[in-house]
């Protein structure tokens, strides 16, 4: 059987471009099957063929994203449009099905929120649900300006109820689609997030960068905290900058903060926060770094500080818990499941909170041996082979269904 799996996140857009290529790899391992990616994303394409993974560029044009879409929002203007298909026009209304028909595709996967699987009229999906903070916490400008909001319910309200198998981070994540879409709970498959693809390779010795090498390409001093985030403002970055502030009038402590991720409109404000707190010579803001020196910068960074406000769970705890790199997360129940006590967790309502868990990890080897023995624990729990197993199951159960109309490749009715 063969898999399309939708990669429709830029390189730059982190974690969502990682899990997707971790899922491509674990499908990648399964016998039987073969994986297509598909992205409207050119670079994406290239990047993709460099891992050996055969990659197909769509058109994702405004006038043929509307008329593959029309007919999944408007059911009655598919009569209209086969008629004008008749005429000629064959590929009207199906562009994205006949591109996958020509590939000989049998299912798509999509990784991330996405309109497109309403654009499919002959092939059946898989979508993945990894977060609905917009439900969680829509009073932040991301999730409510523009109409995001109701952009975000159109999509979900449109896709799930027809998708064969919904994907969930966790299991708080699967009964929120449950509650909230009206999907049966038996269609939802939880799915934790692994490590990316870098991170694992590093952790088995296999990095392309190392401690020494970012430290001297950006700038960085011995003594630095990590927080790979894309500057939204649920990243909630002002509150670490604020437990730095107070870690340098309370205790005389400095330490500096290596920022990696785009701009999301905020990086202006939060520049000039970290003048007003008297912290910008300690702040150091990366942009996009390559993913071969993310893993490095765990290593190498006294502390991973994620003080998110956004869940139910998060990528890079788990990254640096792999690497040993000790983990500073913000005070969520959630959160502290995924954890448990692989983390120090602090209070986003007091800036000192987080000012105490940094003087701890900088000062207390005790405490960052605890975090490190914790977290080298919680990842060996991580098991890349059952996540693999519950695709496998997945698509599996597709196969099966799909005998009753198609033969399979090695002939059985």
């Amino acid at each position: 059987m063969r898999i399309a799996v939708f990669v429709e996140n830029a390189l730059g857009s982190g974690g969502a471009f990682q899990q997707t290529l971790s899922m491509i790899q674990a499908l990648q391992s399964l016998p039987g099957y073969a994986v297509v990616a598909m992205s409207p994303v050119a670079e994406n394409i290239e990047r993709l063929h460099d891992r050996g993974i055969e990659a197909h560029l769509y058109a994702d044009g405004a006038w043929t994203r509307f008329f593959d879409t029309l007919s999944g929002l408007a059911p009655r203007s598919e009569k209209v449009m086969h008629q004008v298909r008749r005429l000629g026009f064959r590929r009207l209304g199906q562009n994205l099905d006949s591109h996958l028909e020509e590939l000989k595709i049998d299912i798509a996967f999509f990784n991330a929120r996405s309109t497109t699987p309403i654009r499919l009229t002959r092939h059946p999906y898989v979508f993945t649900v990894w977060d609905l903070c917009h439900r969680d916490h829509p009073e932040f400008p991301e999730v409510f300006a523009d109409r995001e909001f109701e952009r975000r319910e159109q999509i979900l309200k449109a896709v799930l109820p027809k998708a064969f198998a919904v994907i969930a981070d966790s299991d708080r994540g699967a009964e929120k689609i449950a509650l909230w879409y009206a999907v049966d709970r038996a269609r939802i498959h939880v799915i934790p997030f692994l490590p990316s693809v870098g991170v694992r390779a590093y952790a088995a010795g296999k990095g392309t960068s190392t401690q020494q090498a970012v430290r001297v390409k950006y700038g960085l001093p011995e003594n630095y905290i990590f927080y790979p985030a894309q500057m939204w403002p649920h990243k909630n970055h002002l509150y670490l900058f604020e437990g730095m502030a107070e870690l340098k009038s309370r205790y005389g402590i400095l330490v500096g903060a290596a920022l990696s991720g785009g701009d999301k409109g905020n990086l202006n404000y939060l520049q000039s926060c970290a003048q007003r707190l008297g912290i910008a010579d300690q702040v150091f803001f990366l942009g996009f770094v390559d993913d071969g020196e993310i893993p490095a910068l765990y290593a190498g960074a006294k502390a991973l500080v994620m003080p998110s406000y956004f869940g139910p769970t998060n990528l890079p705890p788990l990254e640096a818990a792999l690497l040993g790199c000790p983990v500073i997360y913000a005070d969520q129940p959630t959160f502290r499941t995924q954890m448990q006590d692989a983390a120090l967790y602090c209070d986003l309502t007091d800036p000192s909170s987080l000012a105490e868990h940094l003087r701890s990890v900088l000062q207390d080897p005790s405490i960052v041996k605890h975090l490190k023995k914790a977290g080298h624990a919680m990842a060996e729990q991580l098991d890349e082979d059952k996540s693999t197993q519950k695709l496998k199951s997945i698509f599996d159960a597709y196969a099966l269904k799909q005998r009753r109309w198609k033969a399979q490749e090695e002939g059985r009715p």
